[in-house]
């Protein structure tokens, strides 16, 4: 029997897996707050790319780095998600929240120490935020939850049993570039409720003028829209026990076993 493992390892997995994606991901976009103040360049659609596309490559490695040992949810919208569906322990949900978290926040901090406290704060520190002039409270959520809908039902989707093997790290990462596309200009597309607060606190740690009020907005949005994408899988994708399921080889059909198994997960 393969081993399992421990609580603890799981959770530093966690705690280490969302620590990198803060460091790469928001520190991509403060990195380039820092090179556009230097060269007076406005940010443009490459910007955008580039930050989405270090987002893309850190999330594929943090997965298939330390998916096997806590599942890589690196993101309590995820979490919760998984919990609500019944694909994780409620027990297990406080844990990984906080060690997300605690990563977050470590990884935020890896930020201002490598671009330095002054540029880091001027650049934004990889905080996300709306234009409160243009933008609502109300719809600022609705965005948020859009796109972390969309990201855990492509998740869900991924970790299906039915689901091509292997690809489930590329498609994630995937899925988080076409997000920061079109979320970004509007949001920032955070759609992870640790690598928006890590930021948050950090900046507002060194000094940095927090937009408080929308911390609501970004966490409701994210965990609601989270638990609505998981929730829009799980029913679209249920399968009654006696369906006959077939290949894309018509002349293949499952077996009565492996179709009571579909059925029942």
């Amino acid at each position: 029997m393969a081993a399992v493992p421990t609580t603890p390892q799981k959770l530093l997995a966690e705690l280490v897996g969302t620590a990198c994606l803060v460091y790469v991901g928001a520190g991509s976009a403060a990195a380039t707050g820092v090179i556009a103040a230097g060269t007076k360049a406005p940010f443009s659609l490459a910007d955008l790319g580039m930050i989405s596309f270090a987002f893309m490559l850190v999330i594929v490695g943090v997965v298939y780095a330390i998916g096997h040992i806590s599942g890589g949810h690196i993101n309590p919208a995820v979490t919760l998600s998984l919990a609500v569906s019944g694909k994780f322990p409620w027990r297990e949900v406080p844990g990984y929240m906080l060690a997300q978290l605690v990563g977050a926040i470590a990884g935020a901090a890896g930020i201002f120490l490598t671009l330095g406290k002054t540029a880091a704060v001027a650049a934004g520190g990889g905080v996300t935020s709306y234009n409160p002039a243009t933008m609502g409270f109300g719809r600022g959520l609705l965005i948020e939850a859009i796109g972390t809908a969309v990201l855990v039902f492509v998740i869900f989707g991924v970790i299906d049993h039915r689901a091509v093997p292997g690809w489930a790290p590329m498609a994630i990462g995937a899925i988080v570039v076409a997000i920061i596309i079109i979320v970004g200009p509007a949001t920032g597309a955070a759609i992870n409720p640790a690598r928006y607060l890590g930021a948050v606190f950090m900046f507002g740690a060194f000094g940095g003028h927090v937009m408080w009020g929308q911390v609501p907005a970004y966490l409701i949005g994210e965990l609601g829209g989270g638990v609505l994408g998981g929730l829009a899988y799980v029913a679209m994708s249920k399968v009654r026990a006696d369906a006959a399921f077939t290949s894309l080889a018509p002349s293949e059909p499952a077996t009565a076993t492996e179709s009571v198994r579909e059925g029942t997960s």
